[in-house]
């Protein structure tokens, strides 16, 4: 996990290495980013007026995708894992 200064400047780093932010692709349908090749490319812990934010950067090869999530935290119990993983990856059929 890498710390940063602010959010901002997280975001211009991975901007530079061709991410991008996830918001710009709400509105598109969930199974439009869904690939089982998702990687964690890297977290980064920010905090910032008191704030903490967890920007985490993700890749998908067959999407040709990079993309950067961005979370807001006050307690370790704001953010839960599985709900990115949920928008990542597809839900499995039994």
């Amino acid at each position: 996990m890498q710390q940063n200064q602010s959010v901002s400047e997280a975001l211009q780093t991975l901007e530079s290495k061709g991410y991008h932010l996830a918001d710009a692709i709400a509105d598109q349908p969930e199974e439009s980013i869904q690939s089982n090749d998702w990687h964690l490319d890297s977290v980064h812990k920010v905090q910032e007026e008191g704030r903490n934010a967890l920007l985490i950067a993700v890749s998908s090869a067959s999407r040709r995708l990079k993309l950067v999530f961005v979370e807001l935290t006050f307690s370790r119990s704001d953010f839960s894992p599985i709900t990115l993983l949920r928008k990542l990856f597809p839900k499995r059929n039994a």
